[in-house]
């Protein structure tokens, strides 16, 4: 049902109500949850390069493109992962460096794939009409 309503509703639906909106909000928050945390020194400051590269994939997720979906889920995958062997390498047990980056992923990788399913969808519908 959820389904049927993003696709009958693509351009109408707010920008917390649809699938690939709510996946560039969250892209968005990311960004700048990320550079806040390099303007306090919690993280190094080389990581500007992940803010341009959610923000450009994000746009591309907004205007609806698969590929960036793809590629954004791939991303987060390999980011939260490496925050995860990371805190394993430095032998940091702590809840921020083991659970958090768990947390993280599966609540955004919700939302990625949700638009990622609506989109299928969308395809699916154009291609058999």
């Amino acid at each position: 049902k959820e389904l049927k309503n993003q696709i009958e509703n693509y351009d109408a639906l707010g920008f917390l109500k649809s699938a690939r909106k709510l996946a560039t909000a969250v892209m968005i928050f990311s960004a700048i949850i990320t550079l806040i945390f390099i303007m306090v020194g919690w993280i190094p400051s080389e990581i500007w390069i992940d803010i341009i590269l959610i923000l450009i994939l994000a746009f591309f997720v907004y205007k609806g493109q698969r590929w960036a979906m793809i590629a954004t889920m791939i991303y987060w995958t390999f980011s939260k992962g490496f925050q995860l062997v990371s805190g394993f390498s430095v032998g940091d047990f702590s809840a921020s460096n083991i659970i958090m980056p768990i947390i993280w992923w599966a609540i955004f990788m919700g939302y990625f794939v949700n638009a990622f399913k609506v989109e299928l969808a969308r395809r699916k519908l154009a291609s058999s009409k």
